[in-house]
């Protein structure tokens, strides 16, 4: 009898931990709880991350620079024809005209004359920026061009072509009207005539 019992004992106990070992794998209670648990989590980090990668793409969109329309306008500080420092950001908390010319471009010259006018009839009301890019220009030829043509506009010197470079300016003349906020509102591509920039400078200036 003691054998016998012996066996049935170890036998209840074999079927046991197999009845255990079901009821645990079929069981979803905690491992259920922790998937759930876990999946809230990453949910929420989703979220979180997707809110602090929107935030970060919209204050990059507000910051960044570029030489295009709705960007920041790069900044520059060049030296003018009479050796005065002029910075684009130092605005005086008004709109700047920023002009790339070279005095061997045709197109350039077309326009010069259309420039002086509005720069004497805007300004006092505007900042008329016309950048030389003297690192591809002759300078002597150039200051001989601007005497001979009598403009009295500021002219300033990228005599390191970085400005140009910045500006993106593979082809002249280029024009970028910038806000008081430093903002690039638009970019004009090839020379202006004379009733296009007037038709700028009121908009600008009303």
């Amino acid at each position: 009898m003691g054998h016998r019992w012996r066996n049935v004992l170890i036998g209840i106990v074999i079927l046991a931990a197999i009845a255990g070992a079901i009821w645990k794998a079929t069981d979803p209670g905690e491992d259920t709880e922790k998937a759930a648990t876990d999946h809230s989590e990453q949910g929420k980090a989703g979220v979180a991350k997707e809110e602090k990668s929107g935030e970060t793409r919209k204050t990059g969109a507000t910051r960044e620079v570029r030489s295009e329309e709705g960007f920041q306008a790069p900044d520059f500080t060049l030296n003018t024809l009479e050796g005065k420092k002029v910075t684009l950001s130092k605005n005086g908390g008004k709109p700047s005209l920023v002009n790339l010319w070279a005095s061997w471009c045709p197109p350039c010259k077309v326009e010069m004359p259309h420039l002086q006018k509005a720069y004497e009839k805007y300004g006092d009301q505007v900042n008329f920026h016309m950048v030389n890019l003297t690192s591809l220009d002759n300078k002597d030829k150039m200051i001989d061009y601007i005497k001979d043509g009598k403009y009295t506009f500021p002219v300033l010197m990228d005599e390191t072509g970085k400005v140009g470079e910045k500006y993106m300016a593979f082809s002249i003349p280029q024009t970028y009207i910038v806000d008081e906020k430093g903002q690039v509102i638009q970019k004009i591509m090839g020379a202006m005539t004379e009733e296009q920039l007037e038709e700028i400078m009121r908009e600008l200036t009303s």
